[in-house]
């Protein structure tokens, strides 16, 4: 709260002599605001560039405001658990941090359709958020695998290129399209690519992935990526790998989803 009381101390001035230099501003605002010792007017100034300077420095909304941009635009390891509950991510929070939201009337009991909508707004932000670092994690995944296949081909003499399949064709049923050979000459490798910063390590399979699966029996293969790993370690599994950990249906009821152990 010491940053934000000290960024709207700088806003107020900023708003009644806006052709004051900071420097100036800022020793103004000390000479004249009876709590500015307890400012950190370092921290303040990093977040005039953070915050819309159109946001009027007065009552809740300044901090709501505040506690907003800071959010998206230096994502705190803190606020992905925001998607928790409002209950269950206060609890995660030390004192310090959790005085910010509640000087902001962030955490006030019952919430109001305000402080509802606040939330709802953020954590959906968040969300979205994590589903573009996951697709990010995914593609580096995808990369990956197109450049292990394309060593391993040129080990086993094969001249023809992998086909990074799930950027053309999201339907497909596969990531990459490879190749391997056999008495026959050269066969198909559908591989499906998988990225992973669990721990344990593991997986999320989807119904239609595993009836992808399960179509093209030997020819298709998961490909997992321990990205926690600097590299990346690459875990291949086959249909029949999988197969034991696959949940079945049970009456009228059909699994969706399923978590996947990798195993060392």
């Amino acid at each position: 709260m010491s940053a934000l009381e000290g960024l709207r101390a700088i806003r107020v001035q900023i708003d009644l002599q806006p052709d004051l230099s900071l420097d100036e501003t800022i020793r103004i605002v000390k000479s004249t605001e009876a709590d500015a010792s307890s400012f950190d007017f370092e921290a303040a100034v990093l977040l005039l560039d953070i915050v819309d300077d159109s946001v009027k420095p007065y009552g809740l909304s300044f901090y709501q405001h505040c506690i907003h941009s800071i959010i998206l635009t230096q994502q705190p390891i803190w606020a992905r658990l925001m998607t928790l509950g409002r209950r269950r991510f206060v609890k995660k929070l030390d004192r310090d941090e959790e005085s910010i939201f509640r000087e902001a009337g962030l955490l006030i009991e019952p919430p109001n359709d305000f402080v509802i909508a606040w939330w709802d707004h953020i954590t959906g932000l968040i969300r979205l958020e994590g589903s573009r670092i996951a697709l990010d994690r995914a593609r580096e995944a995808e990369k990956l695998t197109l450049q292990y296949e394309e060593e391993r081909l040129k080990r086993e003499g094969i001249t023809t290129k992998p086909i990074w399949t799930a950027i053309e064709d999201n339907s497909a049923g596969y990531d990459v399209l490879s190749y391997t050979q056999n008495e026959f000459g050269l066969v198909n490798k559908l591989i499906e690519v998988k990225s992973t910063i669990a721990s344990p390590l593991r997986f999320f399979l989807t119904r239609n992935e595993w009836m992808q699966a399960l179509e093209y029996g030997e020819s298709y293969s998961f490909y997992i990526w321990d990205m926690k790993k600097d590299p990346p370690s690459l875990f291949v599994k086959t249909v029949a790998d999988i197969q034991p950990h696959v949940p079945q249906d049970n009456k009228k009821g059909k699994w969706s989803n399923a978590e996947i152990p990798v195993g060392i």
